[in-house]
């Protein structure tokens, strides 16, 4: 029971308990002291003040029916007051009290008028003639059956207007609740029968008021005052029934609902005139005067209602033919098709657009949805109306042929009335829209020039995870440098789609074949290395043949180079593969090298996880130097050393990892471990970098996970460094960037690694908010040039400056290199000729001061 409950229950049994207490010593007649009649005033402050908390919690509309319940309550409380508190002789009629209680006890009529008023188009002269009819009904009834109520033969013959008054008042309460209460909305018909209680308690109480002026007896008043009290705690009830708002402000939510104890009512007052009657009648009981005249006015009234009707039903006629119009003129001009069909897919209507759209324009037989749609997506039209509710799932594409007998792709949506069995399709012309979408698609994965897939395409492919064995080739055109600068671009460019021809010409149609950029290719070979090293000297072999290209002959070449799509993912493949491509650039043109021609040796990483225990895992820690020689960064990365196995490093147990479903634990470890280190060091500036690796990320929960990890550490966020590449964002969930933007806002730091080396870096930028970026030096710039790559460099420090991101160049490998860096205006430094491979011991070595 709510509190609400609670506390009407508790002030109904109080209110009873008081009064009988209160009625033994107040006299029936209106002398002395009405203790009652204070009790009834303290139960109706309570319940006036229940609504009043009730309606407070509601917004305007929904509380207008209610405010005058607590002004009744009000009224009735000061009434009774005043009648108790200053007691007059016996029966002393109307007075001032009288007046304010009148005022109080007429008040849920008005109510019950104001929840007439939320039925859309409430039919007032119905209901005005109803509620007469009702009345009029009720009063000939008891004057038939000659009840003290309105031929008060025992009461003194000044006091026939009271009693008269209050058999007026119960057949007008009746009547009037009865009439405007039969009919409600959905939402307030539970409210409008508990009203119909309310008013049907106050016409017994009026009733039991009548009958002790007749007959003064402490039961009269006892029963009166009982049903005032059940009237007063009902009142608040049905405000607590209603809705607090009306969200819902369509038709069907204002939609007439016919209330059973309403209706009820209205039967048992209509019925019961012929029924007295008939009593009347058998008993030899003349009829007075005031009877016949009643029954006059109730078959005047009864034709009234029926005209009124009549009145009604024409007027609704016109309604639904006018709305009918309405409908189909709005549906015939309107350039989206309007379709309704039946459970068979029979078309039952269709819009002249729908028609145009379909192909069924001038078609007179019976056509179904099935026979004009494209055969091969017939089955999902079936899916979509038989598995999904109507309105449920995205919008069903079709095709079809138009009535110009051109294809077209429409786009459905539907509706259905539970029940109904027919379901409205709303189709729509999109074959422009689709067109557009897929040229975008396929502009977003392909290159513009060979036609071939681009860079993105091929670290999705990178990416993928698969059980066959693959390698990786990267080639590079030799020669095609001259061509572009002595015949120009355009002979350049016709070279280039000739070489993407070629390409597909050797490589098999399950193999995948990319343009990286400039005269670089890529190709996804599945199959194992020897396969690899045949597939790419048959490149070398074809590239080298002459080409011919707009009446000119061109002798170029090509070198490729061959990495092993291993446990280390598509990242550490295509580095390792453009590593041999420079190899095999430095050893002459058309040559072929394998990169880690070595990996037969490295340690196998399936025995990782069944021996894990007998190993130990560690951090592997590479350093990052200011211009100045200072430590500023630590790179964190995971080291597992076996003495049979040998020692694995990153790529291999994040492979292992993921193979055993562990890649989580592995990143929760891994952030862990580097968090506590870096807050275990001297020197609060040391910064520490987590990788995010590609294809290995566990990405929901993550920004939580760091911001634990930090905190549990008591590590400064400004000293972690999230690092991730643009193959990272390319292989996971869409996700990652709202993960990603999550930390920084906690004060993590973000870095970008391989900077320079992606499709989309100024887009990216825009993506997210970076801190820094990391540049691999020897993949800057190819044929291993490092003038070039230092003014790469320098235009890249001097981009990210407007950003205010610092830089930090990887890969630094000699001290002429590091000068060379450092004079660019990098901020960090990284690389084998720098302290690196580090352990937590050398890190505390290289912080202690000289």
């Amino acid at each position: 029971m709510s509190a609400v409950g609670r506390r009407l229950v508790w002030t109904l049994v109080l209110g009873l308990l008081g009064l009988a207490l209160a009625v033994p010593f107040s006299a029936p007649d209106g002398t002395g002291m009405q203790w009652d009649e204070l009790v009834l005033g303290c139960v109706a402050v309570s319940s006036g003040w229940t609504a009043y908390s009730r309606i407070r919690l509601m917004d305007r509309a929904a509380a207008r029916p209610w405010w005058p319940t607590v002004i009744g309550a009000a009224c009735f409380a000061v009434a009774q007051f005043l009648a108790g508190s200053f007691p007059g002789p016996a029966f002393d009629g109307f007075g001032v009290d009288d007046v304010i209680l009148f005022a109080g006890a007429t008040s849920p009529l008005v109510t019950c008028a104001l929840l007439a008023r939320r039925v859309i188009r409430t039919r007032w002269s119905a209901l005005v003639v109803d509620g007469l009819l009702t009345t009029t009904a009720l009063l000939v009834i008891t004057e038939v059956l000659r009840t003290s109520l309105v031929d008060p033969a025992g009461a003194p013959e000044d006091l026939r207007p009271l009693v008269l008054a209050y058999g007026g008042y119960t057949a007008v309460m009746l009547g009037g609740a009865g009439a405007l209460c039969t009919v409600s909305t959905r939402a307030l018909r539970r409210s409008a029968t508990t009203m119909i209680a309310v008013v049907a308690a106050q016409a017994g109480a009026s009733a039991c008021e009548a009958m002790a002026i007749v007959a003064p007896s402490p039961l009269w008043t006892a029963g009166s005052d009982v049903a005032v009290a059940l009237a007063l705690v009902l009142c608040p009830l049905a405000a607590h029934l209603a809705p607090q708002r009306f969200a819902d402000r369509s038709a069907r939510a204002s939609a007439p609902v016919v209330g059973a104890t309403g209706m009820a009512l209205v039967v048992v007052a209509m019925a019961g005139l012929p029924l007295a009657l008939a009593l009347a009648v058998a008993a030899g009981e003349p009829l007075s005067v005031a009877t016949e005249f009643g029954c006059g006015a109730v078959f005047t009234l009864m034709a009234l209602r029926m005209l009124v009707r009549i009145r009604e039903d024409g007027r609704m006629t016109e309604d639904l033919v006018r709305s009918e119009e309405d409908f189909r003129e709005l549906v015939e001009a309107s350039s989206d098709g309007i379709a309704i069909m039946d459970d068979e897919y029979r078309l039952l209507f269709t819009s002249p657009a729908a028609r145009t759209l379909l192909g069924i324009d001038g078609r007179d037989e019976e056509v179904t949805l099935l026979q004009v749609v494209r055969p091969e997506d017939r089955a999902a039209l079936r899916a979509a109306t038989e598995e999904s509710p109507a309105g449920s799932g995205p919008p069903l594409h079709l095709g079809v042929v138009g009535a110009d007998g051109e294809p077209r792709e429409l786009e459905a949506t539907s509706s259905e009335r539970p029940g109904s069995g027919r379901r409205v399709l709303y189709l729509r012309d999109v074959t422009t829209r689709r067109r557009r979408e897929r040229e975008l698609e396929r502009m977003a994965y392909t290159d513009h020039l060979t036609r071939l897939p681009n860079r993105a395409v091929l670290f999705q492919e990178l990416g993928a995870t698969t059980a066959a064995e693959r390698c990786l080739l990267v080639l590079d055109m030799d020669g095609f440098k001259a061509v572009n600068d002595g015949a120009g671009h355009e002979a350049g460019d016709q070279l280039l789609v000739e070489v993407a021809r070629r390409l597909n010409t050797v490589v098999r149609d399950t193999d995948l074949v990319a343009r990286l950029g400039g005269d670089e290719f890529a190709v996804v070979l599945t199959g194992g290395l020897s396969e690899a090293e045949d597939v790419a000297a048959r490149i070398v072999q074809v590239m080298a043949m002459p080409h011919r290209v707009d009446g000119a002959v061109y002798a170029v070449g090509a070198s490729v180079g061959i990495a092993v799509l291993g446990p280390g993912g598509g990242q550490l493949a295509f580095r390792e593969a453009d590593a041999a491509l420079r190899s095999a650039k430095a050893a002459g043109k058309g040559c072929v090298r394998v990169a880690r021609e070595d990996s037969s040796d490295a340690a196998p990483t399936h025995d990782f996880y069944d021996r894990r225990a007998e190993g130990a895992m560690r951090l592997r820690l590479d350093g990052a130097f200011g211009p100045d020689g200072h430590l500023e960064l630590v790179h964190a990365l995971p080291v597992w050393g076996h003495a049979e196995l040998g020692v694995l490093d990153g790529p291999d147990i994040w492979a292992a990892s993921e193979r055993h479903g562990r890649s989580s634990d592995l990143q929760q470890w891994l952030i862990h471990e580097a968090c506590a280190a870096a807050a275990g060091l001297a020197d609060s500036r040391l910064g520490v970098v987590v990788s995010l690796p590609a294809g290995h990320v566990t990405v929901a929960g993550l920004a939580e996970q760091v911001a634990t990890e930090v905190a549990d550490s008591g590590l400064d966020p400004a000293r972690l460094v999230v690092s991730f590449t643009e193959e990272t964002l390319l292989t996971a969930p869409a996700a990652l960037v709202g993960e990603l933007e999550a930390i920084r806002s906690t004060g993590v730091r973000l870095c970008l690694d391989d900077y320079g080396m992606g499709y989309s870096l100024y887009a990216l930028l825009a993506r997210i908010s970076l801190d820094l970026v990391r540049i691999d030096l020897p993949r800057l710039a190819g044929h291993e040039d490092a003038g070039r790559a230092m003014q790469v460099l320098a235009a890249i420090v001097r981009t990210t400056e407007h950003f205010g991101i610092d830089v930090i160049a990887g890969g630094i490998g000699t001290p002429e290199l590091q000068g060379a860096a450092v004079a660019t205006g990098v901020q960090l430094l990284q690389g084998r000729a720098l302290p690196h491979d580090l352990a937590l011991d050398d890190v505390v070595s290289l912080l202690a001061p000289a």
